[in-house]
């Protein structure tokens, strides 16, 4: 079993020492994950079997107990920053995506109560939960497998010293920086003053239809004003739409500003942010790894929810396959039960 481990663990450290920003990696350490849950399971085992070999009442009241428990635990967390979210931050639809995930951990919570602890005799009712608790355990085991990797992420130390570093764009208050985009623009200049104030700090963000001047404008004012950086040591992007274009014209901005000649760079977003960029950085060829400003505490949960939508998207065709093959087995399962 140590040698089983050891080598995913060395097909692991391979993956990310060679790159660190791709989506296989996550999979790979949530299967490592899986793995030793496992077998922490097969040595400790939480079902204790009695003299005749039977497993205890005890055992299957806690495991059958646990679930509904954590998930009831889960729901009522997420419900309870949704609140507080949307009391700080407005009534705007993406504050409730914890939420909506909040109340997908409670429909599955009943219905677990309901085909377990109700003596159901229709095993159409049991394949169908069966289904439903495939798809959401594939979706939580992408959410659990992101969120350790995007941490492991962020804790991994930068070893070079970059030429650049592009502060990344989030959204203007009609002309003015606000608190989220604040605290990215606070991480670049520390970022400049760690490496000497030699870097070029790029500040990248278009105008979008809500806002009075660009945002790479507003950010170059802030780094004025603020932090007072000299203004020959700021670039401004001020085309792009979002996290891919971010990336795709500050390379081009660099490739043009160091005449050819070989340079490193770094980006700065938000911590919950991090990963994500960080694959857009990798499909612009941009050899550039991420810093994480800081986040209140209560944006995390929900904006790292939105994220993980996110990244779902970005390999939308790798997931419905998945999805496919699930409804694939289920669908022979019901043929040959139903």
């Amino acid at each position: 079993m140590l040698l089983t481990l050891s080598i995913f663990l060395t097909i692991f450290i391979i993956l990310y020492l060679t790159e660190k920003r791709r989506f296989l990696n996550v999979v790979a350490l949530g299967l490592i994950g899986i793995y030793i849950v496992r077998a922490f399971i097969i040595h400790y085992p939480l079902l204790l079997p009695n003299d005749q070999g039977i497993i205890s009442e005890m055992g299957i009241f806690i495991i059958l107990g646990s679930f509904p428990s954590i998930m009831f635990i889960l729901s009522i967390a997420m419900f309870f920053n949704s609140k507080v979210l949307l009391e700080k931050e407005g009534r705007k639809f993406r504050n409730l995506m914890l939420a909506i995930l909040g109340l997908s951990f409670v429909i599955m919570m009943l219905w677990y109560v309901f085909v377990i602890f109700i003596e159901i005799e229709n095993v159409f009712w049991h394949i169908l939960f069966f289904y439903a608790f495939l798809i959401f355990g594939y979706t939580m085991f992408l959410y659990t497998s992101v969120l350790a990797y995007s941490i492991l992420y962020l804790l991994t130390p930068i070893r070079y010293k970059p030429n650049y570093i592009i502060a990344l764009g989030s959204g203007l208050i009609g002309d003015r920086v606000p608190p989220l985009l604040a605290s990215r623009l606070d991480e670049a200049v520390k970022q400049y003053i760690k490496y000497e104030m030699k870097p070029y700090i790029i500040v990248s963000g278009g105008q979008g239809n809500d806002e009075k001047v660009s945002e790479a404008y507003a950010m170059k004012q802030y780094l004025i004003e603020v932090h007072h950086i000299p203004t020959d040591k700021i670039i401004m992007e001020d085309c792009s739409a979002n996290t891919e274009q971010n990336m795709i014209f500050s390379k081009q901005i660099m490739d043009h500003h160091s005449h050819g000649e070989n340079y490193r760079s770094i980006f700065v977003t938000n911590n919950f942010h991090v990963f994500r960029a960080s694959i857009y950085a990798r499909k612009a060829a941009l050899d550039a790894e991420g810093i994480g400003s800081k986040t209140a505490f209560y944006y995390v949960p929900n904006a790292f929810t939105r994220e993980f939508i996110g990244l779902l998207a970005m390999y939308k065709w790798t997931h419905v396959t998945v999805f496919l093959i699930i409804t694939l087995f289920v669908g022979l399962l019901l043929r040959a039960y139903v």
